[in-house]
């Protein structure tokens, strides 16, 4: 085999290692603390070798500045059959405030090769975006933050706007949804639709079950909630999507 023909098959390997470790979704498996996330070494370990079995790392001599501080780093080769290739991630020994600790004990050291094995799993695709923006510029990071804000704001504008249309009852509300564009829908979500209507809809029902001498009922619930359903998707369809916001009204 020529060297060309041999890059190119390393090339392929790689591109597939990277579509298959990039496409899983490590949402759940995320851990945060103190502002930054973590997936868990033996998860993603796991994963890894359940695709590339063949796979092994190389842990090279813990390196110290000269403030006593340490750096530890790491090789993981990814291999399958006669593909592989290596990445190399470095990580300072930190503390739980994500500062550099001076003369690090064995338990801390050993605590950052785990991580930074994990951080070099990322390399390869597995939970990478998990990642975006810890080493950005300052001034990056307040843009980001600031567009963060604006999008919090014109979110619970939305929730406002919908929780006052939920109270004039299943027309008003319904009209609202309707007039409201694609993005926003997105924006507000089923779950979140559904949680305020529900909310409204039994303080009405209360309201006029006691006004009755009667108790609500969970079925009363049920059809005011498939009578709005029903409506909403002849008018503009289904909307699935869903953001992580608890709604109380």
């Amino acid at each position: 085999m020529s060297k060309t023909q041999q890059t190119e098959k390393e090339k392929s390997f790689q591109q597939q290692v990277w579509e298959t470790l990039s496409t899983i979704n490590v949402n759940d498996k995320i851990e945060k603390k103190n502002g930054l996330s973590y997936l868990s070494w033996a998860w993603a370990w796991g994963v890894l070798m359940a695709h590339y079995p063949e796979s092994y790392y190389t842990i090279d001599t813990v390196s110290y500045n000269n403030d006593r501080s340490a750096m530890v780093s790491l090789t993981l080769t990814v291999k399958q059959g006669d593909n592989e290739f290596p990445r190399t991630m470095w990580l300072p020994v930190m503390d739980y405030r994500n500062q550099a600790i001076s003369n690090p004990n064995a338990l801390d050291i050993n605590k950052t090769l785990m991580r930074c094995l994990t951080k070099a799993i990322s390399m390869f695709g597995l939970g990478f975006y998990i990642y975006a923006g810890e080493d950005l510029p300052e001034q990056e990071k307040i843009v980001i933050q600031q567009e963060a804000a604006q999008q919090k704001v014109r979110y619970d504008q939305l929730i406002r706007d919908l929780k006052i249309a939920a109270k004039g009852g299943v027309e008003s509300m319904k009209t609202h949804w309707q007039q409201l564009t694609p993005e926003e829908t997105n924006i507000i979500g089923e779950e979140n639709k559904m949680a305020i209507y529900r909310n409204i809809a039994i303080k009405n029902e209360a309201h006029h079950e006691t006004e009755n001498g009667r108790v609500v009922s969970g079925k009363t619930w049920e059809s005011h909630r498939q009578q709005f359903t029903q409506s909403v998707i002849q008018g503009q369809g289904k909307n699935t999507t869903k953001l992580p916001h608890a709604v109380s009204l």
